[in-house]
Order: C-alpha cells, then structure tokens, then sequence
C-alpha cells in the first residue's frame, strides 16, 4: 500500500465514534485532504499531541482517495500563539477559513506561502506586539479571498469606470460604484478606507513589516473588520 507525506497544517476535528476522528488539513503537496485517524482520541494516543489549532506536523497517510492518516510529527506548535487568546481566535479564524474556501486536492502553493507566513509572522511578534494578531485577522482574509480569484473590485466604479468619487461600495456588484451610481444601501467608504484595502488586498506581506505602519491600518480596524466579515458571507453565500 502506497504510503504519502506531506507538511500539512491542521484546519479542523471531528470526532467519529468513541475512538476515531477525522483531520482535515490544509496540506502542501495535496491541497485540503481529509483523514480517518484510528484510535486518536483516546487519552494516550500518540497521533492526538501533534494535531491540535494551530500546528504544523509533517504527516504521513495511506489510500490516497480515502486517506487513512497513519503518522503525524509535529514541526512548529506555535507555542506563543497558544498561549493568548486573541492570538488562537486568529489561528482559528485561518483554519476555518482554509477549511471553507479550499477544495480537496487542489494544490495550491500561494495558499500554501500566505498560511505559512502568517502564522509565523504571528508566532513570532505577538509576544512584543499584540496589535499583529488583530493585523493578520485582517490581512489573511483579504489575501485568501485574492488568492481564490473573488477580491473586490477596488480599481473604479463597477458600472461606469469612473475613478473620482467610488466612494461607495455594493457588495451585490463586488466593487466600488461612483456617487452617480450608488444606491442608498451601498456602503460608503472614504479615500483612506479604500486605500487600506487595496494595501490589504493587493501588497506582500514583506511590506507591513514596520510597527508604526499596521498600527495606522488598525485605526480603521472596526472599519476593514466589518467591511471583510460582510464581503466573506457574500462570497460564501455566492459559491455554496
């Protein structure tokens, strides 16, 4: 029997019967995948300590279209983004949002690279500098929406092209309308909202590497926050 490794980080559990459970993981080499893992939640399972939100485990399983997960050794528990709330509320949030916007088997390494940086990123500063965590909440959702092709259209008006006063945003259309165009359900946004968005959604990651410069995003953090939890639902519920 074929067996298959791969780094994979862990997106979600789910229990099945007393003993088993199913992982899902977000993996490198194959995409989201599924396994049955027996016998894993049992108190002294081997397998249970290296697959808890967040970890990255390097894993190995058998029957590629039924995987059966047979081995999992942890490679980075991000032991500091466990120990903070906010910080774990973020990992969490990125597990869900992997697990609902990426399809089994479909390897897509740009995923890959932004989960991996992220979850660094915050592993690495949330000790020093707390404000990363609400940051990379924000940051990873707009790039994941960018990465799956369904990003807002932030470059002029949606109806006519009009790039002057797209102050106003329609989440029925996607992207910004002009005053011309607006309806009084539109969304109104300023210069300096829209231009944070197009930061979060068009820039690496590299580019936010100053303190001073996500603390001036996170001024309009309730903003981006509402304006992203609004766009998401309106993606998922455009795709389901």
């Amino acid at each position: 029997m074929e067996q298959y490794n791969t780094l994979a980080f862990v997106l979600k559990k789910e229990a099945l019967g007393e003993a088993d459970r199913f992982y899902y993981f977000y993996t490198q080499k194959y995409g989201q995948i599924k396994t049955l893992a027996r016998g894993s939640s049992k108190i002294k399972a081997k397998l249970a300590g290296h697959l808890e939100i967040p970890s990255l485990a390097s894993i190995d399983f058998v029957n590629f279209n039924n995987p059966r997960l047979i081995s999992a050794l942890e490679q980075n528990s991000f032991s500091s983004i466990k120990k903070r709330v906010f910080s774990l509320e973020v990992a969490f949030q990125i597990a869900n949002l992997l697990y609902e916007f990426t399809l089994p088997y479909q390897t897509d390494l740009e995923i890959w690279q932004l989960t991996y940086d992220c979850l660094f990123l915050l592993e690495q500063n949330v000790t020093s500098f707390f404000e990363v965590s609400n940051f990379v909440a924000l940051y990873f959702n707009a790039q994941l929406l960018k990465l799956i092709g369904l990003a807002p259209f932030l470059d002029g008006c949606t109806a006519c092209g009009n790039r002057l006063e797209t102050n106003y945003f329609n989440f029925e259309k996607k992207g910004l309308v002009c005053k011309k165009h607006s309806h009084k359900t539109d969304l109104p946004i300023s210069s300096k909202q829209r231009d944070l968005l197009i930061l979060l959604f068009n820039f690496p990651l590299n580019n936010f590497k100053k303190p001073q410069l996500i603390k001036e995003i996170l001024k309009e953090e309730k903003f981006l926050k509402n304006f992203l939890t609004e766009f998401t639902l309106v993606i998922k519920s455009s795709i389901i």
